[in-house]
């Protein structure tokens, strides 16, 4: 929780707070507490500490049974994307790509411009 409740109660009133990153960056309950007493000019979140379980899966006959992000979006200043933040046609496009790319390379067996750390 790098976004704890002290970083929380540091920020303006009317900040909008995004994350895009990763859910336990912040401290969700923090943020609920914070929100309640009306703070936060908005919140978007990609990503939800919790989510294991809860995302890309079809909930809507079971209902949610976190409440934290039961919580949370019931606020009107807060959006919950469930890791949908890079699902756009040029990002896709780029990981399509990527992809083809790898395995292309792959079975030419020719190093990927793509690898990360080459083997030694």
């Amino acid at each position: 929780h790098i976004i704890n409740e002290a970083a929380l109660k540091s920020m303006k009133d009317d900040a909008i707070l995004v994350n895009s990153s990763r859910g336990g960056l912040i401290d969700t309950a923090a943020l609920v507490t914070e929100l309640r007493a009306g703070r936060f000019l908005g919140v978007g979140l990609d990503v939800y500490e919790a989510e294991a379980g809860l995302f890309f899966l079809d909930k809507s006959l079971e209902g949610v049974d976190d409440d934290t992000l039961a919580r949370l979006v019931t606020f009107p200043n807060v959006i919950v994307t469930s890791h949908q933040a890079y699902y756009t046609e040029d990002a896709v496009g780029q990981i399509i790509d990527a992809t083809v790319q790898n395995v292309t390379d792959y079975l030419a067996r020719r190093p990927s411009e793509n690898v990360l750390v080459p083997r030694i």
